[in-house]
């Protein structure tokens, strides 16, 4: 009974505190200290711009996180070109061109590979900006196809940072970015 009373005691804390911090955050509003921007022409023509904070600096390194604002399957730029046939005897595979694996190759079969920080996949990046599971590439009617499975962070190719990869067939030469630019780099080459 006793661990009720402690668990029902704590509860109401929280939830005190939770309302201690709405209010002070309100009453800092009402203070002087506006929650969101007005219009300049409302501003008071003493304000100094050394009051406002600076903005934040830029920093090309950092992690871009991608919301998906419509189903995986929407149709991006990069599904409109076309579309190579791999050679039937030729070998596919992919080339390590930046990150940690740089000049490690792989085999691309028609049963695929997968790509992700999970040590059960046949190529294991530890980027943080990687998905466990990120993405698929194999061989679906001689064609290589490159299949993003769901990632946080998007994948993308030859550089193109603005248009995330649900599914797209790959050509010789296509470099490929899981996460993000400054990880693992492959290229996708054709023998």
């Amino acid at each position: 009974m006793l661990k009720v009373y402690v668990f029902w005691g704590l509860f109401g804390l929280v939830l005190v505190g939770i309302g201690v911090t709405l209010i002070l955050r309100r009453m800092r509003g009402q203070n002087g200290q506006p929650e969101a921007v007005e219009s300049s022409a409302a501003a008071a023509p003493s304000e100094s711009p050394a009051a406002s904070p600076p903005p934040a600096a830029y920093d090309p390194n950092a992690t871009r996180i991608h919301f998906r604002t419509s189903p995986v399957g929407r149709a991006s730029p990069l599904l409109k070109r076309e579309e190579t046939t791999l050679p039937p005897t030729g070998s596919a595979r992919l080339v390590c061109v930046g990150g940690t694996r740089k000049g490690n190759s792989f085999s691309v079969t028609a049963a695929g590979i997968k790509v992700g920080r999970d040590p059960q996949n046949d190529i294991v990046i530890s980027d943080p900006r990687v998905s466990y599971h990120h993405a698929w590439i194999g061989i679906i009617d001689h064609k290589a196809v490159l299949r993003d499975l769901g990632s946080t962070n998007g994948t993308f190719l030859n550089a193109q940072m603005d248009a995330l990869v649900s599914e797209v067939v790959l050509s010789p030469d296509d470099t490929i970015f899981f996460g993000g630019h400054g990880g693992e780099q492959f290229r996708f080459v054709v023998d």
